[in-house]
């Protein structure tokens, strides 16, 4: 009679390439998938214009701002800071030129308890919408419009040493009076991102 052991040794002789086969197969799909969500977060925005609508403001550096949120698949697109670098997103003082150039209206429930977003309008008439599109922090969505109120996120590129890096935050202050500020996130919480560029 065969000895367990030598038994055993047989069976994996046969069995082993099969497992192999099966787990390398396995980590070559999971990584292939992984390296292709990450390319296409990472597409160049000069390749993605296309897709996006910018609206002139009449602002005086004549900065285009994009329309709304960048979006993947008809959704807003999340990235943290690192992957939103990618993209044209607006500095500081890109940002301080739309409030002091504009006019701004929050968009309420009746009620006035639910913040849905905030209207800015240019000099030039033409506006953009800033809609309360919350942040993703762990996995799970934050700051969007339930049953009380949202708050609206985006990146600025403002390089800054740490983990904390500039944001924008529009929630609904107090009387109706929509609240503007700049506010450090931790670079790997995933914000909504808005595009500028040059006219």
């Amino acid at each position: 009679m065969i000895e367990l052991n030598e038994k055993a040794s047989i069976y994996a002789e046969k069995n082993v390439i099969n497992i192999l086969k099966e787990a390398f197969a396995k980590v070559y799909a999971d990584g292939y998938r992984d390296g292709y969500k990450d390319c296409e977060e990472e597409i160049p925005v000069e390749l993605k214009s296309n897709q996006t609508e910018f609206v002139d403001l009449g602002l005086p550096s004549q900065t285009l701002w994009a329309n709304n949120y960048e979006q993947r698949d008809g959704e807003v697109l999340y990235l943290p800071y690192e992957k939103a670098l990618n993209y044209m997103i607006p500095s500081e003082k890109q940002w301080k030129e739309l409030v002091d150039n504009c006019r701004w209206v929050g968009d309420y429930s009746s009620s006035g308890l639910s913040f849905y977003g905030i209207t800015c309008i240019g000099p030039n008439g033409n506006s953009i919408r800033f809609g309360s599109a919350g942040f993703v922090k762990n996995e799970q969505a934050t700051g969007r419009p339930l049953y009380g109120g949202g708050s609206a996120y985006f990146w600025l590129n403002e390089k800054t040493d740490g983990n904390e890096k500039k944001a924008l935050k529009v929630s609904g202050g107090k009387g109706r009076i929509p609240e503007k500020e700049i506010v450090d996130m931790f670079s790997g919480y995933k914000l909504p991102i808005r595009l500028v560029k040059a006219k």
